[in-house]
């Protein structure tokens, strides 16, 4: 009797010491990254952003910690948390200088429009001219804001605005004619449904 309750107790503190050692047991950076880039796919915010967390406070000098932040600037944009977002950008460009903040930007804006969420999309453009106004690109994201909220959103004061800063800003730029023609054709079913 007493040499299987010492069994007992045995295996139950074996057991225990395992799945301990299990739950210890530290994720690498490419597990972090697959467990938060599906959990976002599938629309599981904060879920993600722990786990993108995860990567910055366990592997703060490796390649992959620009992008776990701006992946984080992201949700919160889209969770409309705009002056979380603009720190953690702000913290990207401070200590990741050469990371190319104003592509993933752009990059993730386009993305954004394709894949139906014309909301942030505007916002990732917008974050382009604020983080960036000086790039050679801010015109391209001003026509695309108008583009978007033309076509998109059909929210013809706001395209109007956009299209008009890049004629009245950028006259020379190879958008302008582009502009123009959007804005004599704004709510005309003869505009196209997707920019390439």
């Amino acid at each position: 009797m007493k040499v299987n309750t010492y069994i007992k107790i045995v295996l139950i503190l074996l057991s225990f010491s395992i799945s301990i050692n299990s739950c210890t047991k530290k994720k690498t950076e490419k597990q972090l990254f697959t467990e938060a880039d599906s959990l976002l796919a599938v629309g599981e915010h904060q879920a993600a952003l722990k786990a993108y967390r995860e990567i910055v406070k366990l592997y703060p000098q490796t390649p992959g910690v620009p992008k776990a932040l701006f992946l984080m600037g992201i949700i919160y944009l889209d969770n409309s948390k705009d002056e979380k977002a603009k720190e953690v950008f702000k913290k990207i460009l401070k200590e990741n200088p050469d990371y190319d903040l104003e592509k993933e930007f752009y990059d993730f804006a386009q993305e954004s429009q394709n894949s139906g969420k014309p909301e942030l999309a505007i916002d990732l453009y917008q974050q382009t001219i604020d983080f960036f106004p000086e790039s050679s690109n801010k015109y391209k994201a001003l026509f695309l804001t108008g583009f978007v909220y033309s076509e998109q959103l059909q929210d013809y004061d706001k395209a109007k605005e956009a299209y008009q800063k890049v004629m009245d800003y950028y006259p020379d730029c190879d958008l302008a004619d582009d502009a123009k023609f959007m804005l004599e054709n704004l709510g005309s079913d003869s505009l196209p449904k997707e920019v390439k």
